[in-house]
Parts: C-alpha cells; sequence; structure tokens
C-alpha cells in the first residue's frame, strides 16, 4: 500500500463486539473530572482535542466514527485543523479561486475590447498561493505531529483496555 500525505490523515481500529463498550468508555474517560483531553461524544461519533491550555492553533482535531465493515466493528479516526482553522482554509481557498477566475474574465473582457490584459495574471497567482496554503497544511501537521501520536495513543488505549491486548493497533 502506498502512502502519501493527507490533507487530512485518517486511521482505522478494529474493535471487538459491536464497539458500544469502547464509545461508552470514551465518554466516560473525556467526562471525567481529570480527564487529559477534551472532546464529546454523540451515539457512534467523537471528537477528541487537547486541552484548552495546551491547545495551538495548530492543535489537531480527531473526529471518530464507530463503523461497521465486513471484517467487523471499526473505530474509524480523522484528524482535521480545528474547526475554525479548518474554515479559514476552505474561505482562503474560495476567494483565491473566485480572484482567480474573476481576473481571467475580466482579461477576457479586456481582450475582447482591445485593451490590456494583465488581470489574467491573478490566475497564476491564485494557483500559486492555493498551492502554497495547501503545502503550509503539510508543514502544520509536521509541527503538531506529537499532538496527533498522542491522541491516537489514547484512542488505541481505549481500545485495548476494553477489548484486550490484542486489539488498538490500527492500519
Amino acid at each position: 500500500m502506498t502512502r502519501h500525505p493527507r490533507m487530512r490523515p485518517q486511521f482505522d481500529i478494529p474493535v471487538a463486539g459491536d464497539g458500544q463498550a469502547v464509545i461508552t468508555r470514551l465518554r466516560e474517560q473525556l467526562e471525567a473530572p481529570d480527564a487529559g483531553f477534551q472532546g464529546q461524544v454523540r451515539g457512534n461519533h467523537a471528537f477528541v482535542r487537547m486541552l484548552e491550555g495546551s491547545r495551538t492553533l495548530l492543535s489537531p482535531h480527531l473526529n471518530l466514527e464507530l463503523r461497521e465493515t465486513e471484517e467487523g466493528p471499526v473505530i474509524h479516526g480523522r484528524f482535521s485543523p480545528q474547526p475554525n482553522v479548518w474554515m479559514g482554509f476552505v474561505a482562503l481557498f474560495f476567494v483565491l479561486g473566485i480572484a482567480g477566475i474573476s481576473g481571467v474574465v475580466w482579461g477576457a473582457a479586456q481582450y475582447m475590447l482591445g485593451g490590456p490584459i494583465w488581470t489574467m495574471w491573478s490566475a497564476p497567482v491564485s494557483v500559486a498561493l492555493i498551492a502554497f496554503i495547501y503545502g503550509a497544511a503539510f508543514i502544520g501537521q509536521g509541527l503538531s505531529n506529537e499532538e496527533m501520536f498522542e491522541l491516537r495513543a489514547f484512542v488505541e488505549c481505549t481500545v485495548r483496555e476494553v477489548c484486550g491486548d490484542d486489539q488498538g493497533r490500527g492500519v
């Protein structure tokens, strides 16, 4: 299997039984007064993040979902930036895309009228800025790698605690 960088890394951890015991234990751990992480559990979904005091702009947000697969139930985890940071990325991509398209349309109109077409430069500039921001996301992942490891280890330890030592080593 080829490994390549992902904008939002993900993993699967197989669980024993129907998996509800793992979800219940996650809820108990996150609601404990001395919890090492913050988060919520709703139905078969959960999210886990670092504590407020240790969280930074680059701190990851771990979304978890109990899924049924052909091999049995798995905890599917997906890392992403905090929701407000993620929306910032989406907004930047949107604004840069609109700016690039607008520049091309304006330049095409100017070309048809025999005017200057310098606004067409907005397209390659927008693409370059989008590529730069996309690359910055991977730099952010590298800087928050230790926190991602801690969050995943928390979930794997919870699965091993509930399901036994042979569980909790995800793909």
